[in-house]
Parts: structure tokens; sequence; C-alpha cells
């Protein structure tokens, strides 16, 4: 009897749910009112703002039914009570805690601007705790908001309970649940973007309880998804990032190191007198509010006046959209791995960075912060690299108040820094700033003051009065963008006093753009400036050709062994590939960027940037434009894949380089013409391309080049096929051209002239790769050469 009860129950709460649901929907609803208010730019037109509201209720109503057999499941226990006092007490509580934990999620997309995601799991509860304390400002209208969502939930759902409802019909029931299950298995996380929608809109429209849940199980399914496709890539021609030598299966990231001094034409070389470094990363600095033809307008007039006489980069990318990995990336150029390379810890595996391989060669490293380098485990990266000096939060004198809970004002950081810099009298040094006052909750000393020179930038920058309202509700983010700005002017300044400067390279840069301002594209969460100055620059120039992070630390080395004789080592795991000084538009890197701790879903391969599933064409501005191209859609994805096979292979075994390996230096022109590393395998047999020597300009239709294969085994290698790719600079395939099979004896070297298909081909730049392959697959059977400029008159 009660077995036949329970199953009677259970049966009947399907319908039950369905009936008792409105209740928490009206509470839901409440919420999505209070953050379209909150959420809506002031300066938006009625017609804006309606179509948002519109697109907001439709993504919710999508999340509902996605979502709807997962909260059924949560509600069940309640369902099955008796007494409808027991189902209210149940639903009532087990909802409110949906509704509360939803309102913190809107809290914190009012505050950050962007959804929070399953990132929330790479942050200990210190951090988070850490984080909420500094940055969290209390939205008055959502607790106003909150209170009456729970109050309309308990009114509806006792009112609702009042009479018990009786259950829906069996297929009204049937029908529901089974769409919901069909949009959970088979539809889309979230609706997609629309092709007129700015980024800011489409963060503001989602679901963001449905975002956070999707988020989590696609983090949990990460793991496995991505050793799935590493299995299916694994002995692919290119590796993760295409255009390296790669040595050794076990090291995925593991390559020669060929980067061309590309900035050494542009300095005054004293080469008896290496010259110092000194590393500004600036917090949040975004192109959109700094720099020349800045979507917002330039609130940074000083270092647009620094930019104009240093090589500046105007399309350049961070490669993360908060702080947790810039430090890798500027000075390692090295893999994320699974929450940023820092996260490792204690455990990060032998890597060589800027930092150490200079230090080994005489460098005094400093590092100064206002904040406490505990956090994103700054700290110790940084103690791994050697560093000399590392002043941070605890480090500031006892009478010098803090601004906020994050630390100290970036004045009192430059004051700290200046104080400081008599410990490099005597030898070449690399000293790092991190600045973090534009940071939440954007606060300083003397910051009233700063209010007048707002709106005075609003009147430089012309910006018309129907504008304004959008800027003044970011007033206090813009006033410390233009305090940066000054006390940055005061560095430079108390610089140049010192005898140092005239030896001295400047590299500023932004860790990422900060969100809180609305964006117009995903792209813009990485789109920052790169501004490199020095007196021993020759002349200055705007370049719009497209660099990231991953390309510093390469471009730095190279420039310092070919001009000043520095080492640098052998084998490498860089990502970049080094700076392009080309001053038109272009770009030649493969470049992934991971947005937060837990969202790798972003990547840029020659013209094109792919986010999620969607593919953009990317131009000039960082401006981007959605496409169906399939083709082109398959080849991101497939070099995107090889990436994140490639990392998610060295978060399993972080292998990245040999112990030894690192130590191991050479210089310049040693790199240039080394011999070939060639992985040990099973095979005795080891192919390789030795030399490729190519014309530097050829016409089209007569285009050939001498290739030197190298068999260095003890073993003959059997046939291969050597391959030739003529890619242009955005990555699409030209044409392939096959010689005839040959095969090596052991230590067997060949010489090979190659004709190269190229007729009817396009004038401009290209990139020629050449690798032995197998007659019978086409894949790559050995160790080729890439990227191997040509220039080509149609």
């Amino acid at each position: 009897m009660v077995a036949h009860d329970l199953t009677s129950r259970v049966g009947a709460a399907p319908g039950r749910f369905l009936r008792l649901v409105p209740a928490l929907l009206l509470a839901l609803l409440c919420l999505r009112v209070v953050e379209l208010v909150a959420g809506i730019p002031s300066g938006a037109s009625l017609a804006t703002g309606a179509l948002i509201t519109i697109r907001a209720l439709a993504s919710d109503a999508y999340a509902l039914a996605a979502l709807l057999p997962l909260l059924f499941l949560y509600s069940l226990l309640p369902l099955l009570f008796r007494s409808r006092k027991g189902t209210l007490w149940g639903l009532g509580l087990a909802w409110s805690l949906l509704v509360t934990a939803h309102a913190a999620l809107i809290q914190y997309f009012i505050t950050a601007r962007v959804p929070l995601g399953a990132d929330l799991y790479a942050y200990s509860l210190r951090d988070i705790n850490e984080t909420v304390t500094a940055g969290l400002k209390p939205n008055v209208a959502l607790g106003a908001g909150t209170v009456l969502a729970l109050l309309a939930l308990w009114t509806a759902l006792a009112r609702l309970l009042r009479r018990e409802p009786s259950p829906l019909p069996l297929p009204i029931t049937v029908l529901a649940f089974a769409m919901g299950l069909a949009a959970l298995v088979f539809g889309p996380g979230q609706l997609p973007q629309w092709h007129s929608e700015t980024e800011d809109a489409h963060n503001l429209r989602i679901n963001k309880g449905a975002y956070f849940v999707d988020d989590t199980l696609a983090h949990l399914h990460h793991a496995q998804a991505a050793r799935a496709a590493q299995s299916k890539i694994a002995g692919g021609a290119l590796g993760p990032i295409s255009g390296f030598r790669y040595l050794d299966p076990r090291y995925p990231f593991l390559h020669a190191e060929q980067t061309p001094d590309a900035l050494g034409a542009h300095f005054v070389v004293h080469r008896d007198s290496p010259p110092n470094l000194v590393f500004v990363i600036v917090e949040g600095l975004g192109r959109s509010f700094s720099g020349p033809d800045a979507s917002l307008g330039s609130f940074t007039p000083f270092l647009d006046q620094l930019g104009d006489r240093s090589l500046y980069w105007e399309n350049f990318l961070a490669t993360q959209g908060r702080t947790f990995a810039v430090l890798p990336s500027i000075f390692g150029s090295l893999p994320f791995g699974d929450e940023g390379f820092a996260a490792l810890g204690e455990a990060m595996p032998a890597h060589a960075t800027l930092l150490s391989v200079l230090k080994s060669q005489g460098y005094r490293l400093n590092f100064y912060a206002g904040t406490d380098l505990e956090f994103d485990n700054e700290r110790v990266f940084l103690n791994r690299q050697g560093v000399d000096v590392l002043l941070e939060r605890k480090n500031f004198a006892p009478d010098h108040a803090p601004s906020n809970y994050w630390g100290y004002a970036d004045d009192e950081l430059i004051s700290l820094a200046v104080a400081d810099q008599s410990r490099n009298a005597h030898q070449p040094f690399i000293s790092v700033l991190q600045t973090n006052t534009t940071h939440t909750p954007y606060t300083f000393p003397g910051q009233q003051r700063y209010q007048e020179r707002f709106e005075q930038r609003l009147e430089q920058l012309h910006v018309p009065e129907e504008q304004r309202a959008d800027y003044r509700a970011h007033h206090d983010i813009y006033e410390s963008i233009l305090y940066v700005d000054d006390v940055l002017r005061r560095y430079f300044d108390e610089a140049q006093r010192r005898p140092s400067y005239g030896n001295t390279i400047f590299i500023v840069t932004g860790d990422h753009r900060l969100p809180e301002i609305p964006m117009a594209e995903r792209i813009d969460r990485y789109h920052v400036p790169l501004i490199i100055f020095s007196p021993l620059l020759k002349a200055p120039l705007r370049i719009k050709s497209v660099s990231s992070d991953f390309d510093i630390a390469p471009s730095l080395l190279a420039f310092l062994s070919d001009a000043y004789g520095l080492r640098t080592p052998k084998a490498v795991t860089w990502i970049g590939s080094g700076l392009d000084v080309e001053p038109s538009f272009r770009n030649v890197h493969d470049l992934p960027m991971k947005q937060t701790k837990s969202n790798l879903v972003d990547f840029v391969s020659g013209s094109w940037f792919l986010s999620g599933d969607t593919l953009y064409s990317l131009s000039d501005g960082m401006r981007v434009e959605p496409v169906q191209d399939p083709a082109a859609k398959a080849r991101v994805t497939a070099r995107f894949a090889a990436f994140c096979a490639a990392n998610t292979e060295f978060a399993h075994t972080l292998a990245l380089i040999p112990a030894a390996g690192a130590a191991q230096l050479a210089n310049y022109a040693e790199q240039q013409r080394q011999p070939l590393p060639v992985a040990k395998t099973a095979s005795a047999a080891a192919l390789a391309v030795r030399e490729v020597r190519a014309p530097g300009r050829a016409r089209a239709g007569q285009l050939a080049i001498d290739v030197e294969f190298a068999n260095t085994g003890t073993r003959p290698s059997g046939k291969f096929v050597p391959l030739i790719v003529l890619m242009s600079i955005d990555g699409r395939e030209a044409s392939e051209s096959y010689g005839a099979a040959v095969a090596l004896a052991a230590g067997q070297v060949l010489t090979l002239h190659l004709p190269v298909k190229s007729k009817g081909v396009a004038s401009g730049h290209y990139f020629l790769s050449v690798l032995p392959s197998d007659p019978e697959t086409g894949k790559r059977c050995g160790v080729g050469r890439y990227r191997i400029p040509i220039l080509i008159d149609g």
C-alpha cells in the first residue's frame, strides 16, 4: 500500500511541478526586470531597449525549456510530500535558494559586465573572498528586487497550493518534458548572438543562471572532449601552432628557436652595453579608450603622446581576458594548461622565460606591485624566475594607507619603484611595474579633482551631449584611467632623470581590456595597445599588423641575441613567433586566447577570428564580421583543435621541456644555422628537412626551391614524398606540390630542386612549408620547415 502510494505520487509529480513552476517564473521575472533596468545603457533608444528586452525574455524562455528536466529533479523531493504545508516549505526553501543564487549571478554581471561561469571553480575560497570584498558594489535596486522576487515566490506558491492543483494532462506533461530534454541534450547552451547584437547586449540578454549551469557542464566534459580531440590529430603535420619545427612528441610545445630579429633595425645598438628593459603592465588598459582612433575616444593623452614617439601596435591582442595569464604570456609565451600556467604553483615544470634567460646572463630583476601577489599565484611564478627585488602590498611603509581592499594606488606604486631604482646602478636590469587602480572598485586618493578632468575630457573629445549619459554612468572608471595616465607621465618624467634612461627600452601594454565599460565585440576584451619606447629608437612607427603577448619575449630575446650577442635557448616552448612590424594590416600568427581560467574558446588565425562556434572575418581596428565560410571554418577549427589538444596533453603530463633543455643557450647566429635536432623515436630512421633555399621573390609560375633532406638515423628511411605547401598570410592554402618518392640511407643527405605550383597565384606575400610525407597517407613522416616567407609577383 505504501509502495503504491509512493508510486502514485511520483507519477503525479511532473504534472504537479508544471502547475506550480509559474511561482518560480514570477520570481525570476522580477529579477530580470531589475537586471534590464540596471543593464540597458542609459542613452539607449526606446527601440533598442525594447529589442534587448524581447531577446532577453526569449532567452529566458529557452533557458527554462532546456533546464526544465534538471529543475524538476532538483524539486522532486518536496513534490512528493503529502501535505500542502510540507510542499510549500520544501519548494519555497529550495526555490528561494535558486532565486538568491540567480540574484547573486546578476549582481556579478552588473559589477563586471560579463556573466559568471565555470571560472568560479578555478579560484580558491581566499581568492573569491578577496575579489568579493574588494570589488563588489551592491546594487540597491537588485537588493530590493530580490526581496520582491522572494515575496512573489512565496505568495504565488501559497496561492497555487491553497487548492491542491490537479496535475496537467499526461500528453501535455510528456510533451513539455520531451521538449526540455531535446533542448538540453541537442540544443545550444544559449540562443546564438544576433548579427546586430553587441557583445555587451549579448551578455545582458543571456540568462545568467542558465549560462552558469551550461558553462559548468561544459567544464566537466572539457577534459574528456579535449583528450578525444588530441587522439584524432596526433601525428598531424602542423603541431599545436603552425610554422614551428617541433622536436619531440613527448613535449607537445617543444620546438627549435628560430625567432627572427624584427626589432634590431629600429634601434641604435651599442654592442658593449645591453639595454635595460622596463615593462609597465597597466590593469585593464584597452584600445577602445586609449590610442589613435579609439572607439570611445582616448582617455590616455600622455600615452597617446608617448605612442607618437614609439613603435605602436594598434591591433595588439592580450592573450587573456583577466590578469591570471599575463605574466606567463608576456615573459614566457607559455601554454595555459587547465587554469593558466601560474595556477600550477609549485608544480610548474621547468621552463625558460625572458626573465630567467636574462637573469642567467647578469640582468637584475625587479618587480613592483601595489597588490598581494598571492592572488593568481604571481609570487610563485616570479620566484621561479629568480626575481631579485619583489615589492608588493606588504612592503609599503606603514604610514601609507591603501586606496582600497586590493592595495595601494598607482601613484604610491610609482613612488616605491622610483625610490628603489638606485639598486640598478651597476648592472643591466629588468623592472616590471604592474598597476591596479583601473580595477574595481576604481577608488584612489584625490579622485574628486578627476571628476572635473573627466568632464573636460568629454569636451576635448567632442562627445555629443546625448551620449554623455553613457560615459557618466562609468565616470569612476574613466576618472581612474585619467589618473593612471597622469601617474605614468610622472613615472617617465622621473625616469628621464636617471642615468640609465638613455639605454632603456620601455614596454607598455594592458593585461586585458576592462569589461565594466560595455564592449561592442567579444574580441574587444583582448584588444590592448602595445607601446615600445626608447631613447635608442631610430624613428617612431605605427604598426597595424597583429601581434600578441605571446610574441613579446621571443622578439626581445632574438633582438638581444642578434644585436648584443646574448644567448637564448636552443629549444623553446614559445606559443608566439615574434612581433610583426609590418605597418599595414595583416596577421601571420595563430593565437589562442583564454577569456577566463576555464574558458578557452577564442582563436585568431590569419584573417579569421573563431569564437565558440562562430567564425568572423578580422580587419583593421580589430573589427569583426560574422561569415559563413565552411571551408575556412574547418581550417581554423582544426588549427584551434590542434592547440587545445596539445594544451590538454601538457595539462595532463606537465611535460614542457626536458629539465636540461631550458639551460642550453646559443647566440643568434648559431640559432639560425643550427642543425635540426630530431626526436628519438622507436624507429632508427629520422627524416628531417635540414635546409630550404628559396628566393625572397619570384614570378608566379616560376617558383622553385632547393631542399636538403637528411636521415640522421641508423637505418634506411623507407620511401617518402617531398611535400611543399604554399599558403597565403591569412592561412589559406594556395597550392600543394609533390616531388618524386625517394628513400635515404642511414646518415644520407640529399638536396632536391623542386618546382612549386604557383601559376595563376595572385601577387602578394606567402609562406612555404616543406616536409617529408608518407606516400600512402600523406601525413608527415619527419620534421619539416615551416613559414618560409616568399613574395610572388603575378
